[in-house]
């Protein structure tokens, strides 16, 4: 890390400001000869006086003064990356910005790669690997509720459960080696009962978190929600306001619609797979027929389902019901077209709800009624998805925790069948390996400790 990197934080896109990242151990140097104020340059002592303070200040290269910046010094370690490190406010012109970053270069920065501050902050030990795959999660986070993981990682989160299960386990390690190898001691150990049910804990700890992040990861794949229902019923011109785009063909003439369509949008912060699908009919057209057989098909695996029902027309609900009530269970009944409904709606409505089906009526032509259903929609995504004990593991740490895991129910089956502490211990000892390989190696000198704090203090 001896070389001297350089990149825009901010996106390249026109902007109020645009920040550029300078880091590594001619950050001092570079920052002092490209910056000035009332036409004097800004010496190295002076920003040294100046760290973590806002200067405001011109941005010069060779008596060409390129922008008006606020800049703020941070001195190694206490940075960002543990490295002297500069940050350059710009005005966010991405034309500026390149010809600043081409500056920075001519200056002796090179180009940081990807991910290489937070890679710097890592080596730096400014923070652990969990917390650094966290920050990467917390940029790229496509919902709501993987916004709110990430930001428990950066938070700790994977830290606290790995130190945890490291100090339960070292503890115990050091309770079956001081037995090892002080067995003459006047010492106190504790019962094998108090032993097995060591290993039982960290056990059930490791299978919970397992458990929890395999439901994180559930309620974070994409959503998808199926319009489904009659000919004509407004299912298309639904999709087409929930896109905002007129993305599907609306037509008076029933079977438009032959095959499915999927769109992705993001729903107040929610991934949402859209699916508009054909209308439900007998028909004698093959190509129709297989569209209808496919509407089906993503109609029943749908978490959610919209089944669009046309209250312009007269409605039988009996044998409406009757025909589509294992299609409408579990769905949230559109009623479109109530700016014209027909008198036969009220009284079938009522019915449907007596079926315990919930009933929201919009109008497509009027627009109303389009932001309460996504409202209903997002209050359900809620329910659902907002778990207070959800914990988001990397794939990286699903395998190390089921390691911990394999290795600490292998280490109590050898110690019901009473074999050796030596034995079982090896593989204690695998477990805190793979504990280390979550955020950092395991210390002898910590187990050392944790025995000798058995003994008084003059032994």
């Amino acid at each position: 890390m001896n070389e001297t990197i350089v990149a825009v934080s901010t996106s390249f896109v026109p902007s109020a400001i645009g920040l550029i990242r300078l880091s590594g151990p001619d950050a001092l140097e570079i920052s002092s000869k490209l910056l000035t104020k009332n036409n004097s340059p800004l010496t190295k002592e002076f920003i040294l006086e100046n760290i973590r303070k806002s200067l405001y200040c011109d941005f010069e290269f060779e008596n060409e003064k390129l922008d008006q910046i606020v800049f703020v010094f941070f001195k190694s370690p206490a940075s960002y990356t543990g490295e002297d490190l500069g940050e350059f406010s710009f005005h966010g012109n991405p034309i500026l910005l390149k010809k600043a970053l081409d500056i920075f270069f001519k200056s002796g920065a090179r180009p940081a790669l990807e991910g290489e501050f937070t890679k710097r902050a890592f080596l730096n030990q400014k923070l652990d690997l969990s917390k650094a795959e966290a920050i990467g999660r917390l940029i790229s986070a496509r919902s709501n509720l993987e916004l709110e993981l990430a930001k428990k990682n950066v938070y700790g989160e994977i830290s606290r459960l790995s130190s945890r299960l490291r100090s339960d386990l070292i503890s115990l390690k050091a309770e079956c080696e001081a037995e090892i190898d002080f067995s003459t001691e006047d010492l106190t150990y504790e019962s094998l009962e108090e032993r097995k049910n060591r290993m039982l804990k960290v056990i059930s700890l490791c299978e919970t978190t397992l458990e929890s992040s395999n439901r994180a990861d559930a309620s974070l794949e994409e959503i998808s929600i199926v319009i489904f229902g009659e000919p004509n019923s407004g299912k298309s011109s639904l999709l087409n306001l929930l896109l905002g785009k007129e993305r599907a063909i609306v037509s008076e003439i029933a079977g438009t619609t032959r095959d499915y369509l999927k769109e992705n949008l993001n729903l107040n912060g929610v991934p949402v797979s859209l699916v508009d699908t054909a209308g439900i009919r007998e028909t004698e057209d093959k190509i129709e027929k297989l569209g209808i057989e496919r509407s089906f098909e993503e109609f029943k695996k749908a978490k959610f389902k919209l089944f669009v029902i046309d209250t312009s027309i007269q409605i039988d609900f009996e044998n409406f019901f009757e025909k589509h009530k294992e299609n409408l269970n579990k769905s949230i009944l559109v009623a479109n077209k109530i700016d014209k409904k027909e008198n036969s709606w009220d009284n079938a409505k009522k019915k449907f709800v007596e079926q315990n089906i919930l009933v929201h009526e919009i109008s497509c032509i009027k627009k109303t009624g389009i932001n309460d259903l996504v409202k209903i929609l997002n209050d359900k995504f809620n329910t659902e998805t907002s778990k207070e004990d959800f914990i988001l593991l990397e794939e990286r740490n699903k395998f190390n925790l089921r390691k911990i895991l394999e290795s600490v129910k292998t280490s109590l089956e050898l110690f019901l069948q009473n074999a050796p502490a030596e034995i079982y211990i090896k593989e204690i000892d695998s477990a805190l390996y793979f504990i280390g390989m979550i955020n950092g190696r395991v210390d002898q000198e910590e187990i050392l400790g944790r025995i000798f704090s058995k003994f008084c203090v003059g032994k």
